[in-house]
């Protein structure tokens, strides 16, 4: 194998590549990217079993050939060669010789590798035909939501969004068990039909891996291409493949914990809210994270007490009118949904401190958030 690559693409590709590659595996060959030359194309892939992800891009090329090699090191040589082309040559050791073409270096690096065979297949294309989506809507649905997956493997359904089709509808989904964020666009946001978005009847749970990478993608082109086959996601964008093995697994039911017809509620600017959370947040007890809303007519205080620094308190003004009432909340969870929310003024209902509350936008459709209050620390 010997080919010469344009440093910046090398750079974009590897570290695509990196993100998926399984470099916690106690499997060794996980940790390293496939480089494969046939004809004038090279290949970039990698795959951590689950997720895999194929780049293709024509390149010069002096000989056809392959090796899988560690991708986090040879991305680490890359990055700090000057900004010509990179030669690189694999001998009959199997070891990848890497070069700057660069007159203002004079450098060779070495790295050992593995043969082709020894990499794990990655499959790159559906059984059936893709369909398409506006790519930046697309990525802009991922956004709302990402935040609220689980971390927990033992919630193992809840560490990946849902996505679902209704009658009029694509729906994402995701919950940690405190926290829910629901976002909904319907065919025309999306730039398609309703009738060829195919997405499987029961929606599919898609892992987390998957859509942080989506969102890494800066979509020069509108059109993002989705595709299906059994267990299995497919998104094809430009020169890139990425698939991946769905989470296995029934979602909850999150349409029966969300609230409907509450007649209480506070409207506040997104930005006066979102500064006194920062400020007040400052001396919060890290263990919780947790600050008091204590709400009264016209005004909102903010507040926080850490038992070993002090406290701070902050008062806003809002649209309010009824009984006074104290809210202990996650300041991170409400920083991150006010983050996600298109709109000037937030509105959050609620029933009374021990009940699950509702952030939107005042004027903002189809996106939500549900946050479970704490209990409050006196």
């Amino acid at each position: 194998m010997k080919c010469s690559v344009p440093k910046k693409k090398l750079v974009k590709y590897l570290s695509h590549a990196d993100t998926i590659a399984g470099s916690k595996s106690t499997i060794p060959v996980l940790s390293n990217i496939l480089l494969d030359i046939q004809g004038r194309d090279l290949s970039i892939l990698s795959s951590n079993l689950e997720t895999g992800i194929k780049i293709t891009d024509s390149v010069s090329v002096e000989e056809e050939g392959a090796l899988a090699v560690n991708g986090r090191k040879l991305l680490g040589i890359i990055r700090e060669l000057p900004e010509d082309d990179v030669a690189m040559t694999v001998d009959s050791n199997n070891r990848l010789t890497v070069r700057s073409m660069s007159s203002q270096i004079n450098a060779e690096f070495t790295i050992a590798g593995v043969s082709k065979e020894d990499f794990p297949e990655v499959r790159a294309e559906p059984d059936g035909e893709y369909f398409k989506v506006n790519a930046e809507s697309f990525k802009g649905m991922i956004r709302k939501v990402i935040f609220s997956i689980s971390s927990d493997e033992n919630k193992y359904s809840l560490t990946g969004i849902f996505l679902e089709k209704s009658d009029e509808t694509v729906n994402m989904v995701a919950t940690d068990g405190k926290r829910l964020a629901l976002v909904t666009r319907t065919g025309e946001d999306l730039g398609v039909s309703m009738d060829s978005l195919e997405i499987p009847h029961d929606g599919v749970i898609v892992p987390k891996i998957v859509f942080a990478e989506l969102l890494k993608y800066s979509f020069e082109k509108d059109v993002l291409l989705m595709g299906f086959s059994k267990n299995q996601i497919f998104f094809k964008y430009d020169n890139i493949h990425l698939a991946s093995n769905l989470i296995e697994g029934k979602y909850p039911e999150y349409k029966k914990i969300i609230p409907v017809d509450r007649t209480r509620y506070l409207l506040a600017e997104k930005v006066l809210l979102m500064q006194a959370i920062k400020r007040v947040s400052v001396l919060v007890d890290e263990n919780y994270n947790q600050i008091k809303l204590s709400i009264a007519d016209g005004r909102l205080t903010l507040s926080s007490q850490n038992p070993t620094l002090g406290g701070a308190i902050e008062e806003i003004p809002i649209q309010y009118e009824g009984e006074e009432l104290d809210i202990a909340l996650n300041y991170v969870y409400l920083l991150d949904c006010l983050r996600e929310i298109d709109a000037d003024r937030i509105k959050i209902d609620f029933e009374n401190s021990e009940r699950v509350i509702t952030v939107q936008g005042d004027d903002e459709k189809g996106y939500l958030n549900l946050i479970m209050p704490m209990k409050l620390n006196v």
